[in-house]
């Protein structure tokens, strides 16, 4: 309770800093036909699997008609899809474990802090994005949650002390896209995903070590929302800290880990405020979507985090538009790839993991893993 009460005080003495910078009855399984999610997910998870999966690597390739493996970011989105696919399938719990292994190329242990290069590396390397690796954080945690298996606790927590040395007083905080500052800059793509994966992790570690998680989470939050959040509550995608110009180019994935930032930081303190700003982000959101066909504007590997993010931000509040949203988002996508499949790996990956997230909705098992999930809260 000590703890707990730490925890609670030191997220309410951060609010006013970070933001300074009609509620639905319907219940989760009226949304969609039943069913109807998991099917089409499982069709586009199987085809992707036969057509993209290195038997001999335990790895998937990038494109059809190459035999490389994917890059870590490509990788990452597919890790996703199989961590969601086990939900509803336990024969990709093996596929997961594989996977997992395999990825140990990408894992650079010949350096000072360890992280997960680009490509398979011999060790040693200097070519890590902080991005790239803070999405496996998110990932390796939601598969330690589903499974129980340290080795995903493990991982995602030596992750995290690598994205986490990537933070300096440079430009006022902040962490580097790059490790070797390429492009100088610092970019909310790695600064939203680090901020989400501190706040998730603070519910699995050692309690003596949660308030630290939570007070990164909550400085990465601030120093981003000041930074790079635009006059429409979405957020911007870098800044140059040596010429102080800020990129506010705007791309889904960005307001989309954001949003889910600000619904961990209402999740861990129950404080009103922190929902309200992740249910601006989601109402600015319909900026993102083509005014005639109502899916996400952006290529899938960014748009699906929207999705997510969508179905997030409608566990806590249950407005309508946002399952409506992301339906119509995932309809759209799988009834093109019904017409064509998708050659490249991350496309493959980002719609079978927004289906499988649809897809939780339809069953009590998905359902009942989100409403632990979201409840990080000791």
């Amino acid at each position: 309770m000590k703890n707990l009460h730490t925890r609670r005080h030191l997220l309410k003495t951060m609010g006013s800093g970070i933001l300074a910078c009609g509620l639905s009855g319907r219940s989760w399984g009226q949304s969609a036909e039943s069913g109807v999610y998991g099917k089409r997910a499982a069709e586009v998870m199987a085809h992707t699997h036969e057509n993209f999966w290195l038997k001999k690597r335990d790895l998937y390739k990038g494109a059809i008609d190459k035999d490389d493996p994917d890059f870590i970011w490509g990788g990452g989105v597919m890790f996703s899809a199989v961590v969601a696919a086990t939900r509803h399938d336990p024969k990709y719990k093996s596929i997961m474990r594989k996977y997992f292994e395999g990825m140990e190329v990408y894992w650079d242990t010949k350096v000072k802090i360890p992280g997960y290069e680009p490509s398979p590396t011999a060790g040693g390397g200097n070519d890590k994005y902080y991005d790239d690796n803070a999405w496996m954080v998110i990932m390796f945690l939601e598969a330690y949650e589903m499974s129980g298996e340290s080795r995903y606790l493990k991982r995602a927590t030596e992750v995290l002390e690598f994205v986490m040395s990537g933070w300096d007083e440079v430009g006022g905080g902040g962490i580097w896209w790059h490790e070797k500052h390429t492009g100088d800059s610092k970019n909310t793509c790695v600064n939203a995903p680090a901020a989400v994966g501190c706040f998730r992790l603070s519910k699995f570690c050692e309690p003596k070590e949660a308030p630290k998680y939570i007070a990164d989470g909550g400085k990465i939050v601030k120093w981003t929302t000041k930074t790079l959040r635009g006059g429409n509550s979405l957020f911007g995608d870098a800044i140059n800290v040596v010429t102080g110009q800020v990129n506010g180019g705007q791309l889904t994935y960005n307001s989309a880990m954001m949003l889910r930032a600000y619904t961990c930081l209402y999740s861990l303190t129950g404080e009103d405020i922190y929902l309200d700003e992740a249910k601006k982000m989601g109402v600015a959101a319909k900026a993102f979507t083509d005014s005639k066909t109502g899916q996400y504007r952006d290529s899938i590997k960014w748009s699906h985090l929207m999705v997510e993010a969508d179905l997030e931000l409608y566990r806590w509040t249950k407005e309508d538009y946002l399952l409506k949203r992301a339906k119509t988002d995932c309809d759209f996508h799988y009834e093109a790839w019904k017409k064509e499949p998708a050659k490249d790996l991350i496309t493959n990956g980002g719609l079978a993991r927004q289906l499988w997230l649809m897809a939780d909705m339809e069953t009590a098992a998905g359902r009942d893993f989100w409403k632990k999930s979201d409840k990080l809260r000791r």
